[in-house]
This record gives C-alpha cells, sequence and structure tokens, in this order.
C-alpha cells in the first residue's frame, strides 16, 4: 500500500513537473515574442527601452 502511494505521489511529481516545464517554455517563447516586437517596433535594443521607460516612470512619481 504504501509503495503504490509512493509510485502514485512520484509519477503526479512527475506530471507536475512536466507541465510547469511546458508552461515556463511557453512563457520564455512569450517573452521572446513581445522583446522581439519591441526592438523591431522601437528600433532599440530591450534594454535601452526598459531603461527610458523607468525614467518616464520616475518623473511621474515626482
Amino acid at each position: 500500500m504504501i509503495e503504490a502511494s509512493t509510485a502514485a505521489n512520484i509519477t503526479q511529481d512527475i506530471v507536475v513537473g512536466n507541465l510547469v516545464d511546458r508552461k515556463l517554455a511557453d512563457l520564455a517563447k512569450t517573452h521572446k515574442l513581445a522583446v522581439d516586437y519591441i526592438e523591431k517596433v522601437t528600433g532599440k535594443n530591450i534594454d535601452v527601452v526598459l531603461a527610458e521607460n523607468a525614467a518616464l516612470e520616475a518623473e511621474e512619481d515626482e
């Protein structure tokens, strides 16, 4: 009984791990597409765009 329960828990952990891995892969792909789009539209590196946005937010907070 304990062995069956342990096996079921391991199987469940593997399934959950696979789902998480797939979601992370989807998120990474979405992030890459978003970065590519922003860089294409602005003509700037994403780091420059993020820095400019941070500066604008800081100005708005003042």
